[in-house]
């Protein structure tokens, strides 16, 4: 599975989880007058087994205890 997809599972598993649904995903930050601050969570990938984390902070893999990857929040279309 490509990491994007892998992605946009985990934060939409995230997102249900939060009781946001599809009525967070429809008025997007700003949108209500609240605030458009950057999420304080990051993405981190390991390179060794390719398991996904959403965390404050994160260093090694739970997996397998290989150093994790920050990777980028942005989703670009493929």
């Amino acid at each position: 599975m490509p990491l994007t997809a892998r992605l946009r599972s985990v934060l939409s598993d995230a997102r249900e989880r939060a009781g946001g649904g599809d009525a967070a995903a429809s008025s997007g930050p700003g949108e209500d007058g609240g605030s458009t601050e950057e999420p304080s969570s990051g993405l981190f990938e390991c390179p060794a087994c390719g398991t996904v984390y959403v965390a404050d902070e994160k260093s090694t893999c739970s997996s397998c205890d290989e150093p994790v990857e920050e990777v980028s929040a942005t989703l670009s279309r493929e």
